[in-house]
């Protein structure tokens, strides 16, 4: 029974704690520069795929025209 008890107010410290730290301003700061991050990245990414098949992929196309016009205007300013 002591035991038990032991490990509930050892787990109840820890959540404690955890709680504790995802309320303070400077870890919910750190953690919005880390998300922000991701985005850019994975936006980055998702448009130079875009970038590369979708002009591949278009016959007559109005989207992959646009899109064809984009690559064409990053390509030239190389």
């Amino acid at each position: 029974m002591v035991e038990d008890e032991d490990k509930l107010i050892k787990a109840l410290n820890r959540l404690e704690r955890v709680v504790r730290r995802s309320t303070n301003l400077g870890w919910s700061i750190l953690r919005g520069i880390f998300y922000s991050f991701g985005w850019a990245i994975g936006l980055a990414l998702l448009a130079t795929i875009a970038i590369y098949i979708l002009p591949k992929t278009s016959g007559g196309n109005v989207v992959g025209r646009f899109i064809q016009t984009i690559a064409n205007l990053v390509r030239g300013s190389r």
